[in-house]
């Protein structure tokens, strides 16, 4: 499947509702549009509506169809996306995710043009829609290819030779390649907390056996012994597309006043000495865990810039300030950065 042909192609893509995965999917939206070929961008319309204007020249070539999400019992109203739930009502998001495939099933029959989608790894549905409809599948995970590899072997996948939460704590002997990649117990098992009555394997699963393509977010200078076991493994073409990063095009620094606070601090600072502590917008800690980093933060006694944000979950009487521990701005206010 050659993306790089002068004939147009029209192509859907369908990101997981989760801002880690809907950016990069825009990402490969636009470099696909910018070769020329026509994009149907579906998500829902709150995600939709977080998404970066696009530039005037890629406007023509994509276009963003709202989906509706349906209701589902423990969803609460409005929430649309990972970083608006804890964790453990992410099953209820999935659930939701899946009543989708109505919604866009009629899309793509609606749009007989569209032979090929981009998809996540979420809709395993999609399998049967698109056998269905003679429509190409090309799984985009964002993970690396390490954590790709680390998941799916066929042999594993079709035997379920790893069964128990213990099984996820050592290197796979297919990954043969010097490495130390594996879950400590806890984090498998706070894995499992948003793990729906159909896991994320079993969905994994029924996309890597029938789809023709694995794109994933890497690259050959990064991991190449990693690229090649998944090329092994899978026995389709894995096609990395390499890290992703945002666009820092249209970002004026100048003007802003709190980077020019934030650039003369660090340029007070030795180089290389400051650690910056951000979570981003889909991890969100407890009030107890944001304590214990910030404990972790003034034990080290290294200067640093920590992002905090209060989860949008959280009862609306607390504030930003409640996640930090008292007192802890005014012990390390001579080497550190609040924001």
């Amino acid at each position: 499947m050659d993306f790089s042909t002068k004939k147009q192609l029209h192509i859907a893509v369908f990101p997981w509702l989760a801002y880690g995965h809907i950016a990069p999917f825009l990402h490969v939206s636009q470099f696909l549009a910018q070769k020329g070929h026509r994009i149907y961008y579906l998500s829902t319309p709150k995600n939709i509506s977080r998404l970066p204007v696009l530039p005037p020249n890629l406007r023509s070539n994509i276009s963003f169809i709202p989906l509706s999400l349906p209701h589902v019992d423990g969803l609460p109203p409005g929430v649309e996306s990972t970083s608006e739930l804890p964790i453990q009502k992410v099953p209820f998001l999935k659930k939701a995710h899946d009543k989708l495939e109505t919604q866009l099933a009629e899309f793509l029959r609606r749009s007989p043009q569209v032979k090929l989608i981009i998809h996540d790894f979420c809709p395993y549905w999609l399998v049967h829609v698109a056998t269905q409809l003679g429509i190409s599948l090309v799984f985009f995970s964002i993970l690396s290819a390490s954590t790709n590899a680390f998941f799916r072997s066929p042999s594993d996948m079709l035997g379920k030779t790893r069964r128990s939460a213990e099984d996820f704590t050592v290197v796979p002997v297919w990954m043969d390649y010097p490495n130390n990649i594996a879950f400590k117990l806890h984090e498998w098992a706070s894995h499992q907390e948003c793990e729906d009555t159909i896991s994320d394997l079993e969905r994994v699963e029924t996309i890597l056996l029938n789809c023709k393509i694995l794109a994933v977010r890497s690259c050959y200078e990064l991991e190449p012994e990693a690229l090649s076991v998944l090329s092994k493994i899978h026995q389709i073409p894995v096609v990395p597309l390499g890290l992703l990063p945002p666009s820092l095009s249209g970002i004026e620094d100048e003007g802003d006043e709190n980077w020019e606070a934030l650039k003369k601090w660090l340029d007070s600072k030795q180089d290389k000495s400051v650690f910056y502590v951000a979570l981003g917008s889909e991890v969100c800690l407890s009030r107890e865990l944001m304590h214990e980093l910030a404990y972790g933060i003034e034990k080290s006694e290294l200067p640093f810039i920590w992002v905090v944000r209060k989860p949008p979950f959280v009862e609306a009487e607390q504030s930003v300030e409640d996640m930090i521990p008292p007192g802890f701005e005014e012990r390390v206010s001579d080497r550190g950065l609040i924001v």
